[in-house]
């Protein structure tokens, strides 16, 4: 059982920071590209939408690089 919520709260923002900082730019990447093609952006409005290109490409990275696994 949690007895200290704010000392618990401060560890879960201290990991969740950490996991963000160990991640490669490549997973990163996946990780936004992921959220952006979710049902979640059903949910957002863009009035003014352009046409999304994949942030991958738009950074140039090869996208031999983005299929491997970790």
């Amino acid at each position: 059982m949690i007895k200290d919520r704010e000392a618990y709260r401060r560890l879960c923002e201290h990991e969740r920071w950490e996991a963000l900082r160990a991640m490669t730019v490549e997973q990163s990447v996946a990780v936004g590209e992921a959220l952006l093609t979710s049902e979640l952006m059903d949910l957002a409005v863009f009035p003014d939408d352009d046409h999304p290109m994949s942030l991958a490409r738009s950074l140039r990275i090869p996208e031999a690089r983005l299929r491997r696994s970790p």
